[in-house]
């Protein structure tokens, strides 16, 4: 049975949880300030955290960040029990980091099924966990956002072909999201058939949501990459909410080595719940003002969002051949150096949309494969990059062979 912890000031609420767990075997602990239960939550590590928002010192929408924050609480359940029922306040639970928004006053036995649940999707998660007690998550997949605030510079394509090169490179699980809910490109780009969509989802509770329901919207492409695919109408998208977009990819991660958004032009929830889980965001941009002015803006978000710089590559995508801001001065203005700049190739890639042929998989001889291919490499985990694999794989051996030969040819120079 479950460990719980109880967070909250009025002791009739313990008194009642108390009575209603007790008897189906559950531990129950109780603290009376958010202070003192964040204390007790680094002693117990309970399998659930319970906690009312209106505390003596700090809020639980507080004590919810902090825990969240803290990597052996990044799973663990967290209800939010409180008399404040407001659409705003449960979006506010949510945000902070909850997984359940309950209103006083309530049912015993609601609490108990929504705790029920709750724990039955923190077993799915731990499947994908080390075990031990107190053991906390060592294999979440290397999440990539491909972002941009201006449409029409290529993100999908990039967000596309990076997936396919990861896949390749690795022959390891790599899913690829497309997060583009209004107007997704994803599948054409792969030529695949809108069989199952995120909006396939729109009818589950975030609650009850479980890695069996999100398996069934999953995809497969011949290069054995996997993707969930956006909806096919903008009216289905509005039914899927954000809440169960988060808990999806919560799920999603421990059974993968990389996942790799495709996100929309704007700061939205959907966007924000992707830039805030992701490790690397690739920030695209054109060499023309206004798509330099987006990039500004998208950069003094991520600031004000407190995203490390370092978490921020500048990728510049040639989409004209002349004319263009030159490389120094957008470095210059965006004071950030730009990581990948991808040359103008309009044939490649319009006949590579247009018949739904990544280049990186059916051309990878193509000068932008090649580039996109080891930059797929220099995005990989620190532990792929750093051994060898026991069967390479194709993409392996043409990325190593490539840097070898620059290796050589560096040695040549330095002797001269």
């Amino acid at each position: 049975m479950a460990t719980v912890l109880l967070i909250d000031d009025e002791i009739i609420f313990h008194r009642m949880i108390e009575h209603a767990l007790r008897p189906l075997g559950h531990m129950v602990y109780t603290e009376l300030t958010g202070t003192q239960g964040l204390e007790a939550a680094n002693i117990l590590k309970p399998d659930i955290i319970i906690t009312d928002l209106n505390l003596p010192d700090i809020s639980g929408y507080e004590v919810t960040r902090r825990l969240r924050r803290d990597p052996a609480f990044a799973h663990t359940p967290i209800m939010v029990l409180t008399s404040q029922a407001g659409l705003q306040d449960k979006l506010a639970s949510f945000e902070s980091g909850a997984d359940d928004h309950i209103t006083k006053p309530f049912e015993p036995e609601e609490l108990v099924a929504r705790m029920t649940v709750l724990l039955r999707r923190m077993e799915v998660i731990r499947h994908a966990l080390p075990s031990g007690e107190g053991a906390t998550p060592t294999k979440l997949a290397k999440m990539i956002a491909v972002h941009s605030l201006r449409g029409g510079i290529g993100t999908s394509t990039l967000a596309v072909n990076l997936a396919l090169g990861l896949r390749s490179l690795w022959n390891s699980p790599t899913l690829l999201i497309d997060l583009v809910l209004m107007a997704g490109q994803v599948a054409l780009l792969l030529n695949m058939p809108l069989k199952r969509t995120w909006a396939d989802l729109a009818g589950i509770d975030p609650i009850e949501m479980d890695t069996e329901a999100l398996h069934s919207i999953i995809e497969s492409h011949k290069s054995g990459l996997s993707f969930i695919a956006a909806p096919t109408f903008p009216t289905e998208a509005e039914m899927l909410s954000d809440e169960t977009l988060n808990v999806s990819l919560k799920l999603l991660r421990p059974h993968y080595d990389y996942l790799i958004a495709d996100l929309p032009h704007d700061f939205s929830e959907v966007a924000l719940i992707a830039l805030d889980m992701a490790d690397v965001i690739l920030l695209v941009l054109a060499p023309e003002l206004s798509s330099l002015r987006a990039a500004a803006a998208a950069l003094d978000t991520y600031a004000k969002l407190n995203y490390p710089p370092e978490k921020i590559k500048l990728i510049l995508n040639n989409v004209f051949p002349k004319h263009g801001l030159p490389r120094d001065r957008i470095e210059q203005a965006l004071k950030k150096p730009v990581t990948l700049s991808l040359p103008y190739s309009p044939d490649v890639l319009v006949q590579s949309i247009n018949l739904g042929k990544p280049i990186l998989f059916h051309s990878p001889d193509e000068p932008i494969s090649i580039l996109l291919e080891d930059f797929a490499f220099f995005l990989s985990t620190d532990e792929h990059k750093k051994n060898r694999p026991e069967k390479p794989t194709q993409a392996w051996k043409r990325v190593y062979e490539r840097f070898m030969e620059a290796r050589k040819a560096k040695e040549k120079q330095s002797q001269r």
